[in-house]
């Protein structure tokens, strides 16, 4: 792909990811991002970083839990993980990087072979790779070329462990999650999940991409920082399997991440819990843009995810799309991602303040240009 000086280049932006950004001082309706439910400017995230800031509360914390003794405020983070996500507890990472790695660790005398989907996030593979365990790719959301290879790489006793996104960040794609539950569970092994761009998003209670697929026995783990518009990573899990994670060097060698964040973690949990028509219109949202583009004869994956991806052409006519809608006023990512292709291709995500409007005038736009 040719490499063109970036669109955004030398430019001033304000704004959180969501509906509206400024870039040099002017509005723009944007499309470019992962903070799907656009809580950054809520009262209720703002009121719990400053009462995090009033009662003196530290930017960052060394203490970790493997070391003894508890922490009000990541205690009190893990509550409400657990509460949100049905589980026992849950285990507070410093970023969401932290995610595969810890559970990786926490799971390794479970399994002895890895098999990964070939898309997966960098955190996914990097996990992997310190497990220490052979590593075996297999095709992008395969299910059946999953169980062909599983059949044929696993020897007599070994365990498989699984892992994929539950999201896949450029095309906004869910992997068959139950066809590779009903294949580890044959061959004995795990299934685990990061969920960093399902969470807060997609299943029935914002669970993610397990829950919305139905599959309960699935480990999973992912970033606060897509969905919930927050800071770190979160692991729900068992008290038994937390206390282990917490003695493992994923953990126990970094910091215990930031207070503050801990707090504006919880509040959105709460928030997003009790607020479930945000989730449903963020839903509409997407669906609308996804229906208006595949009118338009555009290749749309059909996924619950508030993420919308299409190519047009070559790099060089996407290029000059999304500089002409930039010029219009609109914001939409031409993306080289992992899984965007040689060319790359048109990446929008909605956000929860995004009007069926906003999306309608995208469409507009596009339908002059296509």
């Amino acid at each position: 792909m040719k490499r063109v000086p970036a669109l955004l280049a030398g430019r001033t932006i304000r704004g959180p990811e969501s509906a509206r950004l400024w870039i040099d001082e002017e509005p723009y309706i944007n499309f470019v991002g992962c903070n799907y439910l656009a809580l950054q400017t809520l009262d209720e995230l703002r009121t719990a970083g400053r009462l995090a800031v009033e009662l003196d509360h530290p930017w960052s914390q060394m203490r970790s839990g493997a070391h003894g003794g508890s922490d009000p405020v990541f205690e009190e983070l893990a509550r409400e993980g657990a509460i949100y996500f049905g589980t026992e507890t849950s285990v507070f990472l410093p970023t969401g990087y932290f995610c595969g790695l810890a559970a990786v660790a926490g799971l390794h005398s479970l399994f002895d072979v890895v098999f990964i989907d070939e898309l997966a996030h960098f955190s996914l593979y990097d996990a992997a790779r310190l497990s220490g365990c052979p590593v075996v790719p297999f095709p992008h959301a395969n299910a059946t070329a999953l169980h062909e290879i599983l059949r044929v790489n696993l020897n007599y006793g070994q365990r498989p462990l699984v892992l994929t996104d539950g999201i896949f960040a450029t095309t906004g794609r869910l992997p068959p999650l139950a066809d590779y539950s009903q294949s580890v569970s044959e061959f004995g092994g795990l299934l685990f999940v990061d969920e960093s761009h399902a969470y807060g998003v997609v299943g029935s209670n914002g669970r993610g991409a397990a829950e919305y697929c139905n599959v309960t026995e699935a480990w999973h783990a992912g970033t606060l920082s897509k969905g919930f518009c927050a800071h770190g990573g979160l692991l729900p899990c068992s008290n038994e399997f937390a206390a282990r994670v917490r003695s493992l060097p994923p953990v126990r060698g970094a910091s215990a991440g930031s207070p503050v964040s801990a707090l504006v973690a919880a509040a959105a949990m709460r928030y997003a819990g009790a607020q479930s028509q945000r989730r449903e219109h963020l839903y509409t949202v997407g669906q609308q843009l996804k229906t208006g583009l595949r009118g338009l004869g555009l290749d749309i994956v059909d996924t619950p995810a508030p993420i919308t991806a299409f190519i047009v052409g070559k790099n060089a006519n996407m290029m000059a799309l999304q500089r002409s809608l930039f010029y219009d006023g609109f914001h939409v990512a031409l993306s080289s991602y992992i899984g965007s292709g040689p060319e790359g291709m048109i990446r929008c995500a909605t956000f929860a303040d995004h009007s069926e409007s906003d999306i309608e005038s995208l469409l507009r736009a596009l339908r002059q240009r296509l």
